[in-house]
């Protein structure tokens, strides 16, 4: 009688694992099939088309890596700010920073003292024009009618505040 309620206990205890292990596939197979609607959905609100259907799935399982890296780090609430998808989130790290790569960190800048700082004769005034700041008076062509485009607009606006028979003793 022993080894029949031996033999139903691990009866029991194969079945309960079985359906554990049929839980953690099904929760799996749910979480993947979520996760490619949220890179459609993604793909939509950014635009993302991708060459074929190798390049999609390569670019669905970095958007995949990338979103559980988000969700891990948001969900461990140690940080005084939270991660979000973005229109990045189908780039790998050094996809992301090729990208990027003409932008350099601040600790990368290098700061040099004031050029001017020693600098004690400073002259009362200067003529750019002999420093050769200041470029010679250039043809300008049609341009000049911009006085003509004010003196209408200041005409039409005048008139339409009924004011342009008071203005018009004065100009």
């Amino acid at each position: 009688m022993a080894f029949t309620s031996q033999r139903k206990q691990n009866m029991f205890a194969i079945f309960f694992l079985l359906q554990l292990g049929i839980s953690l596939v099904m929760s799996q197979k749910l979480h993947e099939t979520s996760l490619r609607e949220r890179h459609e959905q993604w793909m939509l609100r950014y635009g993302r088309v991708y060459e074929d259907a190798t390049e999609k799935e390569k670019r669905f399982q970095i958007f995949k890596d990338n979103v559980e890296f988000i969700d891990s780090s948001n969900a461990a609430g140690n940080k005084p700010y939270q991660l979000g998808v973005n229109h990045f989130a189908d780039l790998t790290l050094e996809e992301f920073k090729a990208l990027r790569k003409g932008l350099k960190s601040p600790r990368e800048f290098r700061t040099t003292p004031f050029k001017y700082e020693h600098v004690t004769a400073i002259p009362q005034a200067i003529d750019w024009r002999t420093e050769g700041a200041v470029t010679p008076v250039k043809n300008q062509g049609d341009c000049g009618k911009i006085n003509e485009i004010i003196q209408s607009i200041l005409h039409l606006f005048l008139l339409k505040l009924e004011l342009y028979n008071y203005f018009l003793f004065f100009l």
